[in-house]
């Protein structure tokens, strides 16, 4: 909704949305854990609302859990294993649900101011 009200034309917003997708796909974490992604990409992954979403759910779900894993180069807790492997600490999911929370109210923000201010009707 957000990309439709800042662009003219749906056409532009689908190009717009999916080259945004894409990147937002590929440095989300998912693909790519934070240790791993080149450090003039990091700022992506600080911006992205997958990365913040995806921290928050994993590191609330699996955060506390003290099982021993053992695997290939790793022996520990699941909680080490998030905290060395992915960079998830289980003490901030506070932060991340503030960053989910001001980033939905951030782009909700600029859709509304959007829709009142621009204006790409033609006569």
């Amino acid at each position: 909704m957000m990309a439709v009200s800042l662009t003219p034309s749906q056409h532009q917003a689908a190009v717009i949305s999916s080259g945004f997708y894409s990147l937002s796909n590929n440095f989300s974490g998912f693909l790519i854990s934070e240790p791993n992604i080149p450090g003039w990409w990091i700022w992506f992954y600080y911006i992205c609302l997958v990365a913040w979403t995806l921290r928050g759910i994993v590191t609330s779900q699996l955060g506390d859990v003290e099982t021993e894993v053992i695997g290939p180069g790793f022996h520990g807790t699941v909680n080490e294993y998030l905290n060395i492997s992915l960079g998830f600490k289980s003490s901030m999911v506070l932060v991340f649900v503030v960053a989910v929370l001001g980033s939905c109210v951030l782009s909700f923000g600029l859709f509304a101011l959007s829709i009142k201010v621009l204006n790409f009707q033609k006569r």
